[in-house]
Order: structure tokens, then C-alpha cells, then sequence
């Protein structure tokens, strides 16, 4: 037939999909994490572990589990999302990125599951269901959604009993950070997680900006994932509160246009005023000072904030 020397296309061929795991000071849990990676249905699945600066190198662990993972350390602790981007300098020709928590526990079929949801409807992020580490039947997070100044709302009930309720694939403001794929085309033109947001938060800032360029954000529900959310036993509730009041003000200083800034921010001030005025008062001086702190410290950052938001 015309055309008979030509390469024929090979039947069966997926899409090749990276899992990018950051890892710090990974507690006995990581084994396990990594065993159902291994475990994975998906026929073109490559692992990349960024480990920052751990206190002991887990490198010897990750190859007694996962001997064909890749392992990148750093000597220093970057934060997850600035980890994360060594993804682009480091791997090449995958079609989505898998990032994912080191205390995570996919199913055999789950980034099969994404990856399919994601070109039936065509996605540019989308994340599975996480359910409880211990107990599968609760539910952590099927996506969020987020108020003006970009405090999540959780779309189900943390422990919720899982009855199949929100098991239909759906738009969602927000994938949250355990597990979530994303299109790596879409990922280069985000330029990646923001570096300036070390660690919490980084899952609404790169949700939002990306629906600012126009890709869907989805939750797959038909992937489920369990989180053990080992952050509680490394980082205190006080160091916590207080990133994530500082990174969700610089994602609305970066994502709004002028418009919004104008009509957003003065509103977030007052409230901002207000609950540390009640922090205050109900003898929190420590909620106060995170609530009030979240405004120097991205004034402080103004010239780089300015940088991305006429990036984006």
C-alpha cells in the first residue's frame, strides 16, 4: 500500500507521566508511600524524588522500594514548590507532572484514572479524592473552593463519611497539594509553582493562575488517594497559620488585576484588622501578629510580586 515504508505509529502508546515526590525528614511512613508507586497500573510512569535537605539522606530507603526512582538532594530546604520546579531542568518529554506529598498512598489505577479524566474532559490540573491514612471511609478534601481573599472552602466535611456523595467528576477553585497532575505544557507556561511561597499554599496559587490562562481545574473522584497529612507532626500550628495568612494575601496581590485590587484589598485590610482586633481581645496576641504580620511581609515583597503579576 502507499505509504508501506513509513513508521507506523506503535499501538498502545500513553502519554509519559512524571511523579514528583519532595521529601523532608520522611517519617516510617515512606516505604509505603513509595511501594504504591511502584504498584502503579500505568504503563509509562517515571519517579523523581527531591529531597531537601533531610537530616538523614533517604536515598538508601527510596532504592530498597523503588530502585529505578531517581533521586535529586539538595543541600538546602527551598520550600515544596521551589523543589518541585527542578522538575523542568531535570526531566524531559513527559505529558504530565504527578505532584505529590511523601506521605501519600496512591491505588494501583489512580494515575491511570487521572490522566484518562483528564483528556475526557480535558483538564489542565485535576486531583483525586483523599481520604484518611488510617481509615478510607472518611474523606479529607474533594477540591476547594475560596472565598475573594482566598480562604479555602472545603467542598466536603473533613471525616466525612464517603457514600459515593461526591463521587462525580467536577470544577473545582482549587486542587489541594497531596496529589495532583498536571499538564506539563500547562505547567512551563505557569512557570511552575511560585518560588516565593515556600510551603503552604502553593496549591491555591497555582490553581488560580491557572485559571487565569483559561485551563480547567477538576477534581477525578474515581482516583482515590490516602493522605496521612504528616505536616501537624513537623510544623507547629503557629508556624502554619501564620504562611498561610502570608501566602494567600501575596496570591490575591498577584492574581487580581487592577480592578479587583481596588475593590478586594481594602475590604481584606478591614477584615484583617478586625480579627487580629479579636485575637487581641480573646488573649490570642499570637493570632494577631500572624494576621497583621501577612501585610509587612508582602509589603516587603512588593517589587517581586509586581514582577510575577505582570508575568501573569
Amino acid at each position: 500500500p502507499d505509504g508501506a515504508d513509513e513508521p507506523t505509529p506503535a499501538l498502545g502508546a500513553v502519554p509519559p507521566v512524571v511523579a514528583v515526590m519532595v521529601t523532608h525528614d520522611p517519617g516510617p511512613w515512606l516505604e509505603e508511600t513509595l511501594q504504591t508507586f511502584v504498584d502503579q497500573s500505568y504503563p509509562d510512569l517515571a519517579l523523581l524524588v527531591v529531597d531537601t535537605a533531610s537530616a538523614v539522606d533517604p536515598t538508601p530507603r527510596i532504592a530498597a522500594v523503588a530502585p529505578e526512582a531517581h533521586v535529586h538532594r539538595l543541600d538546602h530546604d527551598p520550600g515544596y514548590g521551589a523543589a518541585a520546579n527542578l522538575v523542568a531542568d531535570l526531566v524531559e518529554g513527559a505529558s504530565f507532572y504527578a505532584f505529590c506529598h511523601d506521605d501519600v498512598a496512591l491505588e494501583p489505577d489512580t494515575i491511570r484514572s487521572l490522566v484518562e479524566e483528564a483528556f475526557r474532559s480535558n483538564a489542565g490540573i485535576i486531583g483525586p479524592k483523599l481520604v484518611r491514612w488510617d481509615d478510607p471511609r472518611r474523606l479529607l478534601q474533594v477540591g476547594m473552593g475560596a472565598d475573594k481573599t482566598g480562604v479555602p472552602a472545603p467542598i466536603a466535611e473533613p471525616g466525612e463519611l464517603d457514600q459515593e456523595q461526591h463521587d462525580a467528576v467536577r470544577d473545582v477553585f482549587i486542587v489541594p497539594g497531596g496529589c495532583t497532575l498536571v499538564r506539563a505544557d500547562l505547567f512551563d507556561a505557569l512557570g511552575g509553582y511560585d518560588a516565593g511561597i515556600d510551603l503552604l499554599g502553593e496549591d491555591l496559587d497555582l490553581c488560580w493562575r491557572a485559571h487565569a490562562l483559561g485551563a480547567r481545574v477538576l477534581i477525578g473522584p474515581g482516583a482515590r488517594v490516602r493522605h496521612l497529612q504528616a505536616l501537624g507532626e513537623r510544623r507547629p500550628i503557629e508556624e502554619r497559620r501564620g504562611r498561610l495568612a502570608r501566602h494567600r494575601l501575596r496570591t490575591t496581590l498577584v492574581t487580581y488585576g487592577l480592578w479587583h485590587r481596588i475593590r478586594v484589598l481594602p475590604q481584606a485590610l478591614l477584615l484583617a484588622v478586625i480579627e487580629a482586633l479579636y485575637g487581641l481581645v480573646s488573649g490570642r496576641p499570637g493570632h494577631a501578629r500572624d494576621v497583621l504580620g501577612a501585610w509587612t511581609w508582602n509589603l516587603r515583597r512588593l517589587p517581586d510580586i509586581r514582577r510575577r503579576r505582570a508575568a501573569l
